[in-house]
């Protein structure tokens, strides 16, 4: 069934996409090339607009055909959405970060809100000698959680610079959520949720490809990341699994790390707007969108081969992601302009 569903899902995913930009075109919702531009044509954007809400209704709608319809996935698509609406503003009338931050904060505490049962369940191993601080564990746990789900959020809105990269990494994330599943390492309804959100973002990807035809927009990469890192938040406190996930996002998290690192020493503003990142640099260096998404995504490949081996080999996996990744980082730094 869910093979079906999912092929009629992704043509309906194409039609509405490509009606989209049509819509957008006709209103203006375009992203004009600036200074740090990745691109050089004007081009729609708000492409989150269509595809998260596609993805929420879509799994709700399956959700409920398969008698698995939980309160926390409804709970976690309208705290998305939510997430989308401010992301939108955020597109129209440029908040301030510090605005943009809070809200997050706000929105990520709610959706954590929906666990502070596996949190709390999780402590009742601890020694009765240690139950006195609880709830200092408690609230250290919660603003862990609660800082790293940021950080993904943000992660995924500072990599949405070049053509096809979301779409590209939110398929990986979707394909290893799914094996981890079927294998039987996580819950079965991620099963069908990640072949949702792949399919969706596979049929977004056919416009976004370079020469993309329209963006995502802050309203599609925030969410984004969000949902990436609900993924994360909710297959390690309702299945003890985060390396996997972790891995399979190592390209994103340290071009993105590295980058505010060097701008840190730099002393230049990190929370300010840039296109200082590793990729960004490639393109500034003359090569094309297509020539940097070919070598993320052989990378990807091997990554999402380590996050499976991750379950046998965690040390010697982990190990790898990393060395893999820095090695793709500095073949970016050092190579010449054309």
């Amino acid at each position: 069934m869910i093979i079906i569903y999912t092929i009629f899902l992704y043509f309906f995913s194409i039609y509405v996409i490509k009606k989209s930009i049509f819509f957008f075109n006709k209103y203006s919702i375009i992203d004009y090339p600036t200074g740090r531009s990745n691109h050089n044509v004007p081009t729609p954007k708000g492409a989150g607009l269509i595809i998260i809400p596609m993805v929420a209704i879509s799994t709700l709608i399956f959700f409920y055909f398969i008698d698995q319809f939980f309160f926390e996935w409804i709970a976690v698509f309208l705290l998305c959405f939510l997430l989308g609406i401010i992301s939108f503003i955020d597109d129209i009338k440029n908040l301030s970060t510090k605005i943009r931050l809070f809200l997050q904060f706000f929105i990520v505490s709610l959706s954590l809100i929906i666990y502070i049962e596996p949190i709390t369940n999780n402590l009742f191993s601890i020694p009765v000698s240690f139950e006195k601080y609880i709830p200092l564990i408690i609230c250290f746990l919660f603003m862990s959680i609660l800082i790293s789900w940021m950080w993904i959020i943000n992660l995924y809105n500072f990599m949405d610079g070049i053509d096809g990269l979301t779409a590209l990494q939110v398929c990986t994330v979707a394909i290893c959520t799914n094996l981890l599943s079927i294998l039987g390492y996580i819950n079965e309804e991620y099963q069908y949720f990640s072949l949702i959100l792949f399919t969706v973002y596979l049929a977004f990807y056919k416009f976004n490809q370079s020469p993309a035809k329209i963006f995502l927009g802050d309203v599609g990469s925030i969410p984004s990341g969000y949902l990436v890192g609900f993924i994360m938040i909710s297959c390690l406190l309702t299945n003890g699994i985060l390396l996997p996930i972790v891995i399979v996002n190592m390209y994103y998290i340290l071009d993105s790390s590295i980058t505010l690192l060097i701008r840190f020493y730099k002393r230049d503003n990190v929370l300010e707007a840039h296109s200082d990142h590793f990729y960004q640099k490639m393109i500034r260096k003359g090569y094309q969108h297509s020539y940097v998404i070919k070598w993320i995504f052989a990378l990807n490949s091997i990554l999402l081969i380590l996050s499976l081996l991750s379950m046998k080999l965690p040390i010697i996996s982990f190990i790898f992601s990393i060395l893999l990744t820095t090695a793709l980082l500095y073949l970016f730094y050092v190579k010449k302009e054309i």
